[in-house]
């Protein structure tokens, strides 16, 4: 790479974070002023609703659902202070009022009217805020709790090496959890459930559940699954003297009560992001972003970390023309929309070093002839994303090539190390290659200290021009023409249908934001591995 390569490149990753940043910037004021459904579910969540109704469904969602029916004008003030009213004039607790409510025993919209009374307004204002600060100290807790057992237990450096496992019982999570992490697997990652806001609008047939169900028959990412798994990689982090660090993926409509959950069940990283939820199951954009701002708050007080992915492939355009989509075009829309996902986490709050986002697009990994696109991908995103750790991540459902992980040794040469290498659900008699995956990667790294690399060149070079140039495309269009252009119909469930959980968000209206005075933002320094 001569230097005048090297200045365009810079130039134009500079460009393109800073039109991410200039189309971030509204998304975020827009979605600061809405609230969800979802949002508001959280919201109870935190003030200690939990369980389910007698119809096994989550009583947070019962709740919910039926303050909603009251309208929009009743939603758009949130649940809080109206809970709070109820509470007070019934004497019942956040778990017994909802029961109520969900028994039909008390209407929130009779409790409504009581806020009119400046007595009895600022007495709701006081149980909120109580019930928010026993939230607060919990949350603290766990951030403590992390801290002190990465202490005693130690920490194995970068890169960890995690495994992502297959959706399977609390039970069998655990035990599937020991085998992996006796053969060097330092993060176990497990997938959240749909959540039944997401499977009833696609129509899917719900069972009721049952607290009577046993917690190890509970899904792994359900909260109790989360809890007895939490409990278990502390127990192996204690036998094996190093801290097992908990990861959760999800995706759809409650963003917001799985930020609640990660804090409460100590989860140490977060895969969720926005655009994925956007381009791959058709969520409504403002939905979706309304939610994860609700969500990044709550991680930027957990102490989660945040993971995005690689970005997701929006082709619309080219699978309605017929026309195949060259790796550039894949690549430059995937990194487009992380770009954004990125700006977006900053924006509130988030310090780059707690924002994880993935290394390379999944589906590369499945593909032998483009495993050599993997050195460009990985300096794009370097340049782009600096102070950021890097994730290399298995493609989901389709099978990666065999032994890719040779690979990291040219993609992370003369560089830092990354933080995560993460295999997807690898069964016991590959769990062996694990140890593989650490060496090839701290044998680029070690590269560094021996001899000194130069700039990308050929192919290399030129793939990473015209990634740059379609990413930069991508955040134009969006700017100019909104989502459509990008996503059109053909990811809808049905094309006269909105998009999926758009009437679940309103406008804000006289709203009581339960992060107002609650978080003290002089906690929120930059956190070290420890988080």
């Amino acid at each position: 790479m001569t230097e005048r390569d090297d200045a365009r490149l810079v130039a134009r990753a500079h460009e393109l974070r800073e039109r991410a940043a200039a189309l971030a910037k509204p998304i975020v004021e827009a979605a600061a002023d809405s609230t969800t459904v979802a949002t508001e579910r959280a919201v109870l969540r935190l003030f200690g609703v939990t369980g389910l109704a007698p119809t096994g469904r989550p009583l947070a969602l019962e709740v919910v659902d039926r303050f909603a029916q009251l309208g929009p004008g009743r939603l758009a003030g949130g649940i809080g202070l109206p809970f709070a009213a109820a509470a007070l004039e019934y004497d019942l607790d956040p778990q017994q009022l909802a029961t109520a409510i969900a028994l039909g025993h008390v209407d929130l919209g009779l409790e409504v009217e009581l806020l009119h009374e400046q007595e009895k307004r600022a007495a709701a204002d006081a149980s909120v805020a109580e019930w928010l600060d026993s939230a607060w100290e919990r949350l603290d807790a766990n951030r403590t709790a992390r801290s002190e057992l990465l202490d005693v237990l130690g920490d194995r450096p970068i890169p960890w090496i995690g495994a992502d496992l297959e959706p399977s019982s609390a039970g069998d999570a655990a035990q599937a959890a020991w085998k992996l992490v006796e053969t060097g697997a330092d993060l176990i990652r497990t997938r959240v459930p749909r959540d039944r806001e997401l499977r009833q609008v696609l129509g899917e047939e719900v069972d009721p559940a049952t607290d009577a169900e046993a917690p190890a028959q509970a899904p792994a990412g359900s909260q109790r699954g989360l809890t007895l798994l939490r409990a278990a990689l502390d127990e192996m982090g204690a036998e094996h003297g190093r801290y097992i660090r908990l990861a959760t993926r999800a995706l759809g409509l409650a963003a917001p009560e799985h930020a609640v959950v990660a804090g409460f069940e100590r989860v140490d990283i977060v895969y969720v992001d926005p655009v994925e939820s956007i381009v791959e199951l058709g969520v409504d954009p403002d939905r979706a972003f309304a939610d994860h701002l609700f969500a990044l708050e709550l991680l930027r007080r957990s102490g989660s970390w945040l993971a995005l992915g690689p970005g997701p492939v929006a082709l619309a355009p080219e699978l309605a023309s017929g026309m195949p989509p060259s790796w550039a075009t894949r690549s430059g829309r995937a990194l487009a929309m992380q770009a954004l996902s990125v700006e977006i986490a900053l924006s509130r709050g988030l310090e780059p070093e707690r924002i994880l986002i993935g290394a390379v697009p999944r589906d590369l990994l499945t593909d032998a002839a483009s495993l050599q696109l993997g050195l460009p991908e990985v300096s794009l995103r370097r340049l782009l994303f600096q102070g950021h750790p890097l994730v290399f991540e298995e493609s989901e459902g389709v099978g990666s090539i065999p032994g890719w992980w040779v690979y990291l040794t040219a993609w992370t040469a003369g560089n830092d190390l990354p933080a995560l290498v993460l295999r997807q659900a690898p069964s016991v008699e590959q769990s062996g290659s694990l140890a593989d995956v650490r060496r090839a990667a701290e044998a680029g790294s070690s590269l560094s200290a021996g001899r000194e690399l130069g700039g990308l060149t050929g192919e290399a070079l030129t793939h990473a021009g015209a990634t740059l140039d379609a990413a930069l495309e991508t955040v134009r269009s969006l700017a100019g023409n909104g989502w459509a252009a990008l996503l059109e119909e053909w990811n809808l469930p049905l094309p006269h249908l909105p998009r999926l959980g758009a009437e679940g968000r309103v406008d804000r209206r006289g709203y009581h934001d339960p992060f107002a005075g609650s978080i003290d933002q002089d906690r929120f320094g930059v956190l070290d591995v420890k988080g």
